[in-house]
């Protein structure tokens, strides 16, 4: 068995872990966090079919392509991750550029659709543009809630603030995933299962940092200083 492609399995199984957390803080969950929560709903969603395919084929069964799942994952997930900072940023500035980001974005969606990438189940193909663009996006609105957090200086502990660990989570994951499609995706097919080693370590790191945004919802009204 492909070691390398077991470790992949099993972080695509390690989203049911912020599950968990969630259906046990669930009374705390409140506001922009709950935006949270559809994003790790369509992670469980795409990772259910990648799993499967996964047993089909270490049971000898007949494994299907997932990445009509992952291509609708990326813009999915774009959406929801910009949603959820136009609630954070308070900057007037900050909500224009999402909503122009927001627009570049949903026209290069739509030029996928010649592809296939995004309307057939059975597509071989990454999306052409969505990949690299949602990372680079999603990367800048971050750094500017970042900038944001800095600026205000409201939080009194930012190691139990949960959007910090959201904010840390996604830096890492999409600033390497933006390195992983500008780079690597452009050498040798050889390197396929390299970069889909790094984009699970990625995603791990990713899980693990919304673990602890969910598992310190109880203290989110007490992160912010008084006044």
């Amino acid at each position: 068995m492909n070691k390398l492609m077991l470790f992949s399995t099993l972080v695509e199984v390690s989203i049911l872990v912020p599950v968990i957390i969630i259906f046990l803080k669930r009374k705390y969950i409140h506001s922009e966090l709950r935006i949270l929560i559809y994003y790790v709903a369509i992670t469980l969603i795409r990772n259910f079919f990648g799993v499967t395919s996964d047993l089909l084929f270490y049971t000898g069964g007949n494994n299907f392509n997932t990445l009509f799942f992952y291509n609708w994952h990326s813009v999915l997930g774009f959406y929801i991750i910009v949603f959820l900072y136009f609630r954070l940023l308070s900057n007037q500035y900050w909500k224009l550029f999402i909503i122009i980001a927001t627009l570049i974005f949903t026209v290069l969606t739509v030029m996928e659709i010649p592809s296939g990438s995004i309307t057939d189940v059975r597509t071989a193909l990454f999306n052409k543009y969505t990949y690299t663009t949602s990372s680079l996006l999603i990367l800048i609105i971050v750094l500017g809630y970042f900038y944001q957090l800095l600026q205000d200086l409201k939080v009194e502990n930012i190691t139990q603030f949960p959007y910090f660990w959201v904010s840390v989570g996604l830096l890492f994951y999409f600033g390497g995933s933006l390195f992983v499609y500008l780079f690597l995706l452009k050498v040798q097919i050889g390197t396929a299962q390299i970069t889909w080693t790094i984009n699970s370590a990625l995603s791990f790191l990713l899980h693990i940092t919304m673990c602890l945004a969910f598992w310190y919802s109880s203290s989110l009204s007490k992160s912010y200083k008084n006044g």
